[in-house]
């Protein structure tokens, strides 16, 4: 296991080092030119939701100083206000839900940085040790063994901090073989 876990570290710093621009546009792509439209999209909802709670406001303070002045009455001043307060609590918690969203993914796309900077901690390691698999890896799953061939073969799945599982490189991932 630990020989597997060290292949393929040495992997993705070998192939982080070889072409780091390769490297980032192959995690680019991962997340998907998709997901980045989705959340442009979801910053110009999350920008037109705020105006229309900010001019929800200012209508209610209108209609306020209607129902104050007479020039409205109270019961259609009642019926306004839940209309106009029933549609500022429901933009809020769309702002509030497509925001955290957005931030995930800011998050994410930061990430890449952090992963980098972690490669480059620890070029030319010679030695696993924990505290090099810890900032490197979030999980290992090891799959149940299969005969292939005749031959027992075990799948490992690698789950590096920050990035994710790197699935451009299950072509030169190491299988464990043997009893």
């Amino acid at each position: 296991m630990k020989q597997i876990v060290w292949s393929r570290i040495f992997d993705v710093t070998a192939l982080f080092f070889d072409d780091i621009m390769a490297f980032h546009e192959m995690m680019y792509a991962q997340r998907s030119a998709e997901m980045e439209k989705e959340m442009k999209r979801r910053k110009r909802e999350v920008g037109q939701a705020r105006k229309r709670i900010a001019e929800l406001d200012r209508i209610f303070k209108r209609i306020y100083e209607d129902d104050i002045s007479g020039a409205i009455s109270h019961g259609r001043f009642l019926k306004l206000s839940a209309e106009y307060e029933a549609e500022q609590r429901e933009l809020e918690e769309k702002v509030k839900a497509d925001q955290q969203e957005i931030d995930t993914y800011e998050q994410n796309k930061s990430d890449f940085d952090s992963f980098a900077a972690i490669i480059r901690k620890y070029v030319g390691i010679k030695e696993l040790t924990p505290a090099i698999v810890n900032e490197f890896i979030k999980k290992i799953i090891v799959h149940a063994p299969e005969k292939v061939d005749g031959k027992r073969v075990q799948k490992v799945d690698i789950v590096f901090n920050f990035v994710g599982e790197i699935n451009f490189l299950s072509a030169t991932q190491p299988k464990r073989q043997g009893a």
